[in-house]
């Protein structure tokens, strides 16, 4: 009888933890396709930050939304974005990590110049 207990005990924390990551993955996911939506109607480019496996990295910033600058082509514009989803709120420390990114933020130009064998990069700063 005990065996059964122990088992029912483990089939149920089993389903409970899976039952989460479920939910985390379909808010993710619907938190992603929210953003994508939002920023090709107001004329932004977005890209995820994941790691290899698809899953999200462990920094402030989830994504980085970028244009070339209205009437002004030489200008990028660049928002760091901290994605948030479901019944997750902003805590302050939270936005103070996402100010000070920001405020870090490394900018450098290169330029790519493929010669039909190879890439060349210049200069040579990756």
């Amino acid at each position: 009888m005990a065996n059964r207990s122990e088992a029912a005990l483990k089939a149920w924390r089993t389903r409970r933890i899976t039952s989460a990551f479920v939910k985390a993955r379909a808010t993710e996911a619907a938190s992603k396709e929210a953003l994508t939506a939002y920023c090709k109607e107001q004329g932004w480019k977005v890209a995820f930050f994941e790691g290899a496996t698809g899953s999200p990295r462990t920094g402030i910033i989830d994504a980085i939304a970028f244009r070339i600058g209205r009437g002004t082509p030489d200008i990028l514009e660049i928002r760091l974005i901290q994605l948030k989803g479901g019944k997750a709120g902003v805590t302050g420390r939270e936005i103070a990590r996402l100010k000070k990114a920001a405020a870090n933020a490394s900018v450098k130009w290169v330029i790519a110049a493929y010669d039909g064998e190879a890439l060349q990069i210049v200069p040579d700063v990756f």
